[in-house]
């Protein structure tokens, strides 16, 4: 396999893996309603209540749409970005919530679902966001709907 074949399958699994993760997270957070995850939302400390129920009802939403995103490859440097930015965002909050002593019962990440510690969140959420950053600088891949729209134009 040569140099250029091994780049398009690494970016491809990036896009792959956080698409992924940022669809079934947001997919499982706007399935339960939205005050319960405005509740875990408030456990943070950063926003008032009425933020909270906002971000609540839009955030899974825009995470599903970026992960569908990334997922399919359209927009991808677009889509690499503001998942990025998502990730980033994720990490300052849980690592105000660390370096504040919470103990949040939930981190809010998959809705009802998975639970992990703030200290793997925060690991998870560096690797995504380290994922973002490849597929953002090498959006270069003929797997994608961006390659599929550029052929056609």
């Amino acid at each position: 396999m040569d140099r250029k074949t091994s780049e398009r399958i690494a970016v491809l699994a990036a896009r792959a893996i956080a698409g992924a993760v940022l669809a079934f997270s947001g997919t499982l957070k706007a399935a339960g309603p939205a005050e319960e995850f405005a509740l875990v939302i408030q456990y943070y400390q950063i926003v008032s209540p009425e933020m909270a129920l906002s971000l609540a009802t839009f955030l899974p939403w825009i995470e599903l749409l970026i992960g569908l995103c990334l997922l399919t490859g359209y927009f991808t440097r677009q889509a690499s970005a503001a998942a990025g930015g998502l990730f980033l965002m994720f990490i300052i909050a849980l690592g105000s919530a660390l370096a504040r002593g919470f103990q949040l019962p939930n981190c809010g990440c998959f809705g009802a679902g998975w639970h992990p510690s703030m200290s793997t969140t925060i690991l998870m959420d560096t690797g995504l966001l380290l994922l973002c950053a490849l597929a953002y600088v090498k959006k270069d891949s003929p797997l994608s709907l961006d390659h599929w729209c550029e052929k056609i134009s």
